[in-house]
């Protein structure tokens, strides 16, 4: 076999180097200096009713045939769920005796009736489960239903008693008892029974995937809290780093398995910390609406709202010197996010 002569063999050496650092070049962008894409809509309620909000473009778009922004004013009390990469939409009926109305919106889609619920809880990111709350001594209901499509199971009787809070994929997060005596459980509606026993708690705030974020007492301070894994009943109690303290209620944030919330030091100063309950790590550059709400969205993207209107989505690892933001209007608030 002839021999390459070793000029040609160091010319091959040096393209295929410039071609490697080309490349290193392209995936690393550095001329690129504004923010990076998210792919991010969020479901927001203000004046014109519930729209569509584009992260990178900033483009609205009004939710399909809402109701809330016809005619005269607002119809007080919807309650929007961002299920999938649409929206599950309750109307409440008015009447105390009957459930809401609820209807999915999907892009492209006409709207779909789904049917009755006083609790719309996401089951995937294509169902939900439909509760009516029971009112002793007459029991209630769960039935899971396609939120974009025709199915729906049969009705699954609630025990007069128990008060549903979400779902989960092993069953329904429920409470029984009143005020300091409520005790947490998971429900199996099928087989009608329960699942797991979760321990004593105040109240509920928010069950996502397999978490349930619950108060655990209150004093004239303010509440504790604390995240429970249903899927083995294990409780860490949610404390925030040295020196600051909350001024929100902290909300699940299953992209690191903990809460996020928006905290305050001595100095008046805000602040964000992320991570395990019991190990929150403050986010560097950012600086939260006193009290705000950041919101979990996928892909572990955080919405967090900033002073004078602003949103911002974060996540692990970005440069908050080129995050996405966004204005919202007066009195326009965030209600959901989708990919």
């Amino acid at each position: 076999m002839p021999r390459v002569p070793r000029p040609v063999q160091v010319a091959l050496v040096a393209v295929l180097l410039m071609a490697m650092a080309g490349w290193g070049l392209v995936q690393a962008r550095p001329w690129q200096t504004g923010p990076a894409p998210t792919g991010l809509r969020l479901l927001t309620d203000g004046a014109s009713g519930l729209t569509w909000l584009d992260v990178d473009t900033g483009e609205r778009t009004p939710v399909t045939d809402d109701p809330t922004s016809r005619g005269s004013g607002r119809v007080d009390g919807v309650q929007a769920t961002v299920v999938g990469s649409g929206a599950v939409v309750q109307y409440p009926s008015g009447d105390p005796a009957f459930a809401d109305s609820v209807v999915s919106y999907l892009a492209g889609e006409p709207p779909e009736p789904v049917g009755e619920a006083d609790l719309v809880a996401p089951a995937s990111p294509s169902s939900v489960w439909l509760i009516v709350n029971s009112d002793p001594p007459t029991a209630g209901g769960a039935a899971l239903a396609s939120a974009y499509g025709s199915w729906r199971s049969k009705v699954f009787s609630v025990p007069p008693g128990l008060q549903v809070k979400g779902a989960t994929d092993d069953g329904l997060v429920v409470l029984r008892g009143v005020f300091r005596g409520q005790r947490l459980a998971l429900w199996d509606p099928q087989l009608q029974e329960k699942v797991r026993g979760l321990g004593r708690v105040i109240g509920v705030r928010e069950v996502t995937d397999h978490y349930a974020l619950v108060s655990t007492g209150c004093l004239t301070t303010g509440c504790s809290t604390a995240m429970v894994d249903v899927s083995t009943g294990d409780r860490t109690d949610v404390s925030t780093p040295l020196g600051w303290f909350e001024v929100s209620t902290p909300r699940l944030f299953p992209a690191v398995d903990g809460v996020a919330v928006v905290v305050k030091n001595e100095a008046g100063g805000t602040g964000l910390a992320v991570g395990p309950p019991d190990d929150l790590a403050m986010v560097r550059g950012l600086e939260p609406a006193l009290g705000a709400q950041p919101m979990a969205g996928p892909d572990g993207w955080l919405i967090v709202p900033l002073a004078g209107g602003d949103v911002v989505a974060w996540r692990e690892g970005a440069d908050t010197e080129r995050l996405r933001r966004v204005q919202l209007s007066p009195a326009e608030r965030v209600v959901g996010v989708s990919g």
